[in-house]
């Protein structure tokens, strides 16, 4: 690349990430001192430790926050690698429009978890190992993860690329890119697949620790179908989110495409919840888990099922009933 071009890239860049409005809004007078004071416990958890900062122990290692980054987070983040199957595999073009955002939201999500998980660790100058070979196991199911959220942060980041080059300007580098695309986009499928469940898998080695309702054998394959569905629930939020701040930058065509693609959208997670549900009770019958849910804990096991998958599942049904039926969706487009 020649120097001049390089200098105009820069100063293009330079210019886009210059403030365009006003600096003292109410959203920034907030949030500057929440980051500010998150920075200074940052410096103070790398200096001073994990345990001076949490109070966590050998006996308490980790706390709920690792439960949510790690269990709960990640499959949030799991809309990324079901749209770009059904977009890139299946050549569904009706999900399409909505591609970039999704692939974006899971880098950036993925990279915050990874952020998170770093200070988590109790010696967080050991997060290299696994990467340069330094005393680690094998057959560590942590080591099968750390290594399938590097790769896959890399291949998110390749899938977004092209958008990269196109707001640069560099088309030659784009079509380049885009050749890696399908590539990408099946070698982040198998990761995603195989770190999900690899994250349920974490909890194989935990049976002690875990109420006989929860533990199972197939808690690996519950995770996976569980961050189908997390995932694109995600993606229905920011994108309902989205619709509405840049709603008065679309025409007519463009808010029935999201209506159609909310409603596909509602539908997948419905099947896949209902799925999910079915999965479940095959293991509460294979592990009895009648003989424990007459207590405390399973009535907790009653409302995570019923409150959390089933009743979510009813609404995305009659949602998606609802919005097939909707008046406005059988009427033409204007020409």
């Amino acid at each position: 690349m020649e120097k001049g071009r390089f200098r105009e890239i820069v100063a293009f860049v330079l210019q886009e990430l210059k403030p365009k409005g006003k600096i003292l809004t109410p959203f920034n007078v907030i949030t500057a001192p929440i980051i500010v004071l998150g920075g200074i416990l940052i410096v103070f958890r790398l200096v001073k430790g994990l345990g001076a900062t949490t109070n966590l122990s050998q006996d308490f290692p980790w706390g709920i926050w690792i439960g949510f980054d790690v269990m709960t987070g990640v499959a949030f983040a799991g809309g990324a690698y079901c749209l770009t199957f059904v977009v890139y595999i299946l050549r569904s073009e009706k999900y399409h429009p909505i591609i970039r955002a999704t692939v974006l939201n899971g880098l950036l999500a993925y990279i915050f978890y990874a952020g998170a998980i770093f200070l988590d660790l109790g010696r967080w100058w050991n997060i290299f190992n696994p990467i340069i070979g330094n005393k680690f196991g094998y057959n560590s199911v942590l080591f099968l993860v750390a290594w399938h959220f590097l790769l896959y942060m890399l291949t998110e980041l390749t899938e977004f690329s092209p958008v990269i080059a196109e707001w640069l300007g560099l088309e030659r580098v784009r079509k380049v890119l885009n050749s890696l695309t399908l590539g990408a986009v099946i070698f982040g499928i198998t990761l995603s697949t195989l770190h999900q469940s690899g994250l349920g898998a974490l909890l194989l080695m935990a049976k002690g620790k875990i109420h006989p309702l929860w533990y199972s054998q197939f808690i690996p394959v519950l995770y996976l179908v569980s961050s189908v569905f997390a995932g694109l629930s995600m993606v229905i939020f920011e994108g309902s989110i989205s619709h509405r701040v840049f709603r008065h930058q679309l025409d007519e065509e463009h808010h029935r495409a999201h209506e159609e693609i909310l409603i596909g959208l509602g539908r997948a997670c419905a099947v896949t919840m209902f799925a999910y549900l079915f999965l479940k009770a095959l293991v509460f019958v294979h592990e009895h888990g009648w003989l424990y849910i007459n207590s405390p804990m399973g009535y907790w096991y009653l409302v995570e099922v019923i409150g959390l998958v089933l009743i979510p599942a009813v609404v995305f049904s009659f949602g998606v009933r609802r919005g097939t039926s909707s008046p406005s969706r059988q009427r033409p487009l204007r020409r």
